[in-house]
């Protein structure tokens, strides 16, 4: 019997480091020696205890608990191989409008076009296409299951550019360093050091004014230090330089206020857009078959051994 509740408890561990997977997807622990070391010794010990029950080494009953432990071990063997041989998280990212494939799905991400309340909200739609297949929405908040795979939504800081001159004559904004050059949405792709702390950091230019702007996102806590701001929020700290290299100016810019730089008016309306996390999982069909015999193999054993007492107690006499 302490057998029995003993590999009871490596299969339950077991069970728990797979289904971690799905829970919590993307954690670089899958994928190190510890995780592959744990679920391999549990498969070791329920293959063990397997192989000796199924000849009624622990009865009867050890019989279906053998059953149960064939469930677990197809569970545990799907998460062993999911985090050693499946590949680390990535991540997908892209400007609003544009097309990013994605090999390892065999599919293109589609990223939705954002105008300022959409960053705000932060509720850019991202979906899926594959060859001769409807298009999959990515719900945000939720995973995604596609095979061995699970995808879903993260936000990254975003925020979108209104430029004008001195008279209120709308500008265009363009990004020479980006991909979607005319695109007004900053994304903030790189990183600026900053003393003790990094800080994340995009550029726009506005050529009719032969302008180039370094942007710094300032997270709220970060734009809290700067008591003139009145409220903590999200702000961008952006310094203007002619093409010649002068600098213009350099200001802080809550969301949704107008500032004014040098001969530049800045309407910054700052919020997040999406990008895709794709993580390795058990195939959900392993998982499935798993449970269902781990399941029934218990309640199998549980019957099992309620007969078993029955029988055993003596009947009482005959009067």
């Amino acid at each position: 019997m302490n057998a029995r509740i003993t590999i009871y408890v490596v299969a339950f561990v077991a069970i728990g480091l797979t289904l971690a997977q799905d829970l919590r997807p993307g954690l670089d622990f899958y994928h190190t020696w510890q995780y592959a070391a744990m679920s391999g010794i549990a498969i070791l010990l329920m293959a063990s205890y397997a192989w000796s029950a199924r000849t009624g080494a622990d009865g009867a009953s050890g019989k279906r608990v053998a059953i149960a432990m064939v469930g677990a071990l197809t569970i545990a063997v799907a998460g062993f191989l999911s985090g050693l041989i499946g590949p680390d998280t990535v991540t997908v990212s892209g400007s609003p409008g544009t097309v990013t494939p994605i090999p390892d799905l065999r599919a293109a991400a589609f990223f939705g076009q954002a105008d300022p309340a959409t960053i705000a909200h932060g509720d850019a739609v991202v979906d899926l296409r594959k060859k001769n297949s409807v298009p999959i929405v990515v719900p945000a908040g939720k995973h995604l299951y596609l095979g061995t795979s699970i995808v879903s939504l993260g936000a990254r800081p975003a925020a979108y550019i209104s430029a004008r001159d001195l008279r209120g004559n709308h500008l265009t904004v363009t990004q020479p360093t980006n991909g979607t050059f005319l695109s007004p949405v900053l994304l903030f792709p790189n990183k600026q050091p900053i003393r003790d702390k990094v800080y994340p950091l995009d550029t726009f230019a506005t050529p009719a004014l032969h302008r180039i702007a370094r942007v710094l996102y300032f997270t709220a806590d970060d734009a809290a230090t700067f008591n003139h701001l009145g409220s903590k929020q999200p702000a961008l700290v952006i310094s203007v330089n002619a093409d010649s290299g002068k600098t213009v100016g350099l200001t802080i810019a809550p969301s949704d206020r107008e500032v004014t730089v040098g001969d530049l008016r800045i309407t910054a309306t700052i919020g997040t857009y999406p990008e895709i996390s794709i993580a390795s999982a058990p195939h959900p069909l392993a998982l499935a078959i798993g449970l269902l015999m781990f399941l029934g193999g218990s309640l199998a054993a549980l019957n099992t051994a309620r007969r078993s007492q029955i029988e055993s107690v003596p009947a009482s006499p005959q009067a």
